[in-house]
């Protein structure tokens, strides 16, 4: 976990060498208040990442908070090669400070 200009960013390689990427704003009560996601895995349709980002806005940094919002992104009409829910659970958790 790095602390990057009053943000946070963590690496996550997934089982399998895929890595993820995020960046992510916490508000003082430790909810995501921005975040962005990048890696080397494959997500269709593309732009689904940003309904999965949208879905995690406002969600609380913990296991608790995150789990049913990613997923139920999972849940849709999604496909995710290279990475589960569970992969983007640590990631986000990794950045936590």
């Amino acid at each position: 976990m790095q602390p990057m200009n009053g943000s946070l960013s963590a690496d996550y390689k997934v089982k399998g060498g895929k890595l993820l990427r995020v960046r992510l704003q916490v508000s003082e009560d430790a909810h995501i208040a921005a975040l962005s996601i990048t890696g080397d895995f494959f997500m269709h349709p593309e732009e689904a990442l940003e309904t999965l980002e949208q879905a995690l806005l406002g969600a609380p940094l913990t296991p608790e908070g995150l789990l049913p919002r990613i997923e139920a992104f999972f849940a849709g009409d999604v496909q995710v090669i290279g990475a589960d829910v569970g992969d983007f659970v640590q990631l986000l958790l990794a950045a936590k400070p």
